[in-house]
């Protein structure tokens, strides 16, 4: 049997709003080495969702670093990891089940660098951007120590 602890998953996103899916997505890729999250910058998220519906890095890095199934966590500027993965050199590469038989933009770099692209098997359970849909942050009060 392969030693998977020498062996570096890299899987991206925004983790804007962590639910049980995104979760399940780390569990997942745990199974296959030590788990490197690459984690959009506030630029990209605030353009994506808008500044009213964004968590911080600061805060979307707290969140994924208590996760028991994450080794380290990488902020990324560009709107697409290609730098990112150049840089971390992973064995794979994972995407959410919401990815299944989709192109996206890291394939030419994954085929090139000759990463393996896994796919997480599972249902879609939730969509962070239906989530936060018709909430907006500012209708929350939220305590720093």
């Amino acid at each position: 049997m392969e030693d998977n602890n020498s062996k570096i998953v890299l899987v991206t996103g925004t983790f804007n709003i962590m639910h049980p899916g995104h979760v399940r997505l780390l569990e997942f890729c745990s199974d296959f080495g030590k788990v490197v999250v690459g984690i959009n910058s506030d630029k990209y998220l605030n353009s994506k969702y808008g500044k009213d519906k964004t968590i911080t890095l600061a805060d979307r890095v707290f969140v994924l670093k208590s996760c028991k199934y994450v080794d380290s966590v990488v902020a990324f500027s560009e709107d697409e990891p290609t730098n990112l993965i150049k840089k971390i050199k992973p064995d794979f590469y994972v995407k959410g089940p919401d990815y299944k038989n989709k192109v996206i933009p890291e394939d030419k770099i994954l085929n090139l660098m000759g990463i393996k692209k896994i796919i997480q098997p599972n249902k879609k359970e939730y969509s962070s951007s239906e989530l936060i849909k018709d909430v907006s942050l500012n209708d929350f009060t939220f305590f720093n120590n």
